[in-house]
C-alpha cells in the first residue's frame, strides 16, 4: 500500500511541474505573508511603525503595571504583601538575575529600542522633509528613553547598546558595552529630539515627546550622573517656560482620567479602558488588543475588587500622616485631617476628609494583614470599585511633571550654590498647591534645604510615579545605606485600622507591633543592589555575554 501511494505521488507532482515554471514557482512571494521588506512603503507606514515603539511604553516591563507598582518596593516608598514573591524579594533585597521583574524589564526595552531602530532605518519612506524631521526626532526621543530605562537599572549601565536593528543571530547577541558608551549614545538621541521636537503638538497628535519631554531626559541624564552643573541650564529652561507649563491648580488632577495631558504635564504614557478582545492582563500588541494598564487591580484594595499586592510604606505613610496643614487654604473643610497631597495620593483608614470607593476611607480597604494604608494615584479610588468589565484602567501613567522638575532644579540650585531663595520658592509653590504649611527661610539653610527635599517633599510628592524614580534618587544621593539604616529602627503601632508612631507602653496592649527594611538594613551592599544583574535568560542565550 505504501508503495502504491508514492507512486501516485511522483506521478502528480510530475505533471504538477510539467504545468508551470519550476523557478517562478518556487521563488513567488506570498502577497499575504507581511514582513519588513513589504511593509516600510511610505509615511503611513513609518508613523505606524512610530506609534508601535511608543505602545512599547505600555509594556509590563516599561511603564505597565510591573514596572510601576513592583519598583517602589525596593526604595523606601513601597511595601509589598506577604504573598508576593517578586516584591518581597524586592524589598528584602534577594533579587537574583531570574526575578520576574529583571526578565520583563529588559525584554520590552528592548523591544522598544528594536522597533525605534526600525523607524530610523527606514526614514527614506517618508518623502516630506519635515515630517521625515518630525519622525525621526520621536523615535530618537523614544530609542534614548528605552535605553535610559536600561542604563539606570542593569549593570552599573553597561548593557547591549542596538544602534541598528539587528538582521542575524550574531547582531543579535552582541557583547555589553561600556558604560560611557552607553551613555553617549543615549545623550546624542536625547539631544538630537531636543532639536528638532516641537513645543507642542496639534491635539489630534497629543502624547507624542516634544522638546519639553527631551529637554527634561537630558537634564535627568546629568543629575544621576551628578554632574549637576550641566543638568541645571535644561531644568532652568523648562522652569522658565510657564507659557508651556504650570503646575495643575490641584495635584489630584495628575493621577487622573479626566485631566491627562494637562499644563503640568511634560510626557506621560497614554492607557484606554476600552473593551476589546484581548483586554485583560494589561497591554497587548494589535488593533483588538487592550491599551489599559491592569496597575488599578494590583494596587487597589479587596472591596475595590483589587488584590493590594503592593502599599505604601509604614515610613511614607507617617510622613503623609505628618504633613503639616496650611489651615488658612480656603479649600479646607471642617472633617479634613490631612494635606490635599495626603488625600490624593494614599487611603487611610483615619482620613474622614476623603472617601475609598465611594465608601469612609476606613471602609474602602480592609486595613487587615498590617495593612495601614493603600496606593490612591492613578487608582479609580474615586468610582465604586475599579472597572469590572474591562477589569483594566485607562489612567495614563505621567512619567515626567513639571513638579519633579521644579524639585531637580532646585536641587541642582543647592549643589551648585545657586539661589538658596530660588530653590526654597519653588518647594513653597509645590506645598501651597498640596495644601501644606509653607518653608520659613530661617528655618533653613541650604544643606537643611536639601536635606528636606531628599526625606520629606519628593517622596511626599512623587511617591510610585515615574520609572524607578525615587531608587534613582537614593543611588544619587549615596544615602541607600543610610536610609535603610534608619528605617530599619523606626517601630509602629497599628492601632485597628490606624498606624501610628510605636511607644513603649504598646507592648504591653494587643496592638500590632511592626518594622519594616530590616533584611534591607543587614544585606544592603551598593556593588550587588544598586543595579540589576543582567537577566539569566540573556547571559544564557547570548555567547558573547561574557565578552
Amino acid at each position: 500500500m505504501k508503495n502504491i501511494w508514492n507512486l501516485l505521488l511522483n506521478i502528480t507532482l510530475v505533471i504538477f511541474f510539467a504545468g508551470c515554471n519550476t523557478e517562478e514557482f518556487l521563488t513567488e512571494a506570498n502577497p499575504n505573508n507581511l514582513n519588513a521588506d513589504s511593509f516600510w512603503k511610505n509615511t503611513a507606514d513609518v508613523d505606524a511603525g512610530l506609534l508601535a515603539t511608543y505602545g512599547a511604553l505600555q509594556f509590563q516591563g516599561v511603564m505597565g503595571a510591573t514596572a510601576t507598582t513592583q519598583l517602589p518596593v525596593r526604595s523606601d516608598t513601597g511595601r509589598p504583601n506577604n504573598w508576593n514573591a517578586t516584591a518581597r524579594s524586592l524589598q528584602t533585597l534577594a533579587f537574583n538575575d531570574n526575578t520576574e521583574v529583571v526578565k520583563t524589564m529588559w525584554d520590552d526595552c528592548y523591544e522598544g529600542v528594536y522597533r525605534a531602530n526600525q523607524v530610523l532605518e527606514h526614514l527614506d519612506a517618508v518623502s516630506n522633509a519635515d515630517k521625515r524631521l518630525e519622525i525621526e526626532a520621536q523615535a530618537h526621543f523614544l530609542r534614548g528613553l528605552f535605553n535610559y530605562f536600561l542604563f539606570q537599572s542593569y549593570n552599573k549601565g553597561s548593557i547591549i547598546l542596538h544602534t541598528v536593528t539587528p538582521k542575524t543571530v550574531e547582531d543579535f547577541n552582541k557583547s555589553l558595552a561600556p558604560r560611557e558608551l552607553v551613555f553617549d549614545s543615549i545623550l546624542k538621541d536625547f539631544e538630537f529630539a531636543a532639536d528638532n521636537l516641537p513645543e507642542v503638538w496639534p491635539i489630534s497628535d497629543q502624547g507624542r515627546a516634544t522638546w519639553g519631554a527631551a529637554t527634561a531626559m537630558l537634564g535627568k541624564l546629568w543629575i544621576n550622573e551628578k554632574e549637576y552643573a550641566k543638568a541645571l541650564p535644561y531644568f532652568k529652561s523648562i522652569v522658565e517656560r510657564p507659557d508651556l507649563y504650570s503646575l495643575a491648580p490641584d495635584i489630584s488632577w495628575n493621577f487622573d482620567e479626566d485631566h491627562e495631558w494637562n499644563p503640568e504635564s511634560i510626557f506621560e504614557i497614554a492607557f484606554d479602558s476600552s473593551l476589546k478582545g484581548g483586554n485583560t492582563g494589561g497591554a497587548d500588541d494589535g488593533s483588538d488588543r487592550s491599551e489599559g494598564t491592569n496597575r488599578n487591580y494590583i494596587l487597589g484594595t479587596t472591596q475595590s475588587g483589587g488584590y493590594r499586592v503592593i502599599m505604601p510604606s509604614y515610613w511614607i505613610t507617617m510622613l503623609y500622616k505628618e504633613d503639616p496643614m496650611d489651615m488658612t487654604d480656603p479649600r479646607y473643610e471642617a472633617d479634613d485631617v490631612y494635606t490635599l497631597r495626603t488625600s490624593a495620593s494614599i487611603a487611610i483608614a483615619d482620613d474622614t476628609g476623603t472617601t475609598l470607593y465611594q465608601r469612609p476611607s476606613d471602609e474602602g480597604g480592609g486595613y487587615n494583614n498590617k495593612e495601614a494604608s493603600y496606593v490612591k494615584k492613578s487608582q479609580n479610588w474615586q468610582l465604586e470599585r475599579e472597572p469590572l468589565i474591562t477589569g483594566n484602567s485607562g489612567i495614563n501613567e505621567r512619567l515626567i511633571r513639571l513638579a519633579d522638575i521644579y524639585l531637580l532644579y532646585a536641587e541642582t540650585l543647592l549643589m551648585t550654590g545657586g539661589s538658596y531663595t530660588e530653590a526654597l520658592d519653588l518647594i513653597n509653590l509645590i506645598r501651597d498647591r498640596a495644601g501644606a504649611m509653607d518653608l520659613v527661610e530661617s528655618d533653613y539653610t541650604a544643606a537643611t534645604l536639601m536635606e528636606h527635599i531628599m526625606w520629606v517633599e519628593r517622596p511626599l510628592e512623587l511617591m510610585f510615579e515615574g520609572h524607578d524614580t525615587r531608587w534613582e534618587d537614593l543611588r544619587r544621593w549615596g544615602k541607600t545605606r543610610e536610609q535603610y539604616e534608619r528605617l530599619s529602627l523606626m517601630k509602629f503601632t497599628l492601632e485597628g485600622k490606624n498606624i501610628r508612631w510605636y511607644e513603649p507602653a504598646d507592648k504591653d496592649t494587643d496592638s500590632e507591633i511592626v518594622q519594616e527594611f530590616i533584611e534591607a538594613a543587614e544585606i544592603y551592599n551598593p556593588e550587588l543592589h544598586d543595579y540589576f544583574p543582567i537577566p539569566v535568560t540573556e547571559q544564557l542565550t547570548n555567547p558573547n555575554f561574557g565578552d
